[in-house]
């Protein structure tokens, strides 16, 4: 997932959908290391996890769920 796209949906509570087929609920701590480089780290409901961006194919944030209800 390119840094434009994963920076705005990547705030609170979020569902993570990976390359590998897997599924993540928690929430990220981002680090901008410069305009290209980012470090992710997820802190996941069941365990947490450093994950490149290349590795993430959706993000739903969890947060508007609860809204919407």
């Amino acid at each position: 997932m390119p840094i434009h796209d994963f920076l705005p949906r990547a705030n609170g509570r979020v569902r993570i959908h990976l390359r590998d087929g897997s599924v993540h609920t928690g929430r990220f701590r981002t680090d901008i290391l410069s305009e290209t480089a980012l470090s992710a780290f997820f802190h996941g409901d069941a365990r947490d996890i450093s994950l490149p961006l290349d590795a993430i194919i959706d993000i739903e944030s969890l947060d508007a769920l609860q809204l919407a209800s």
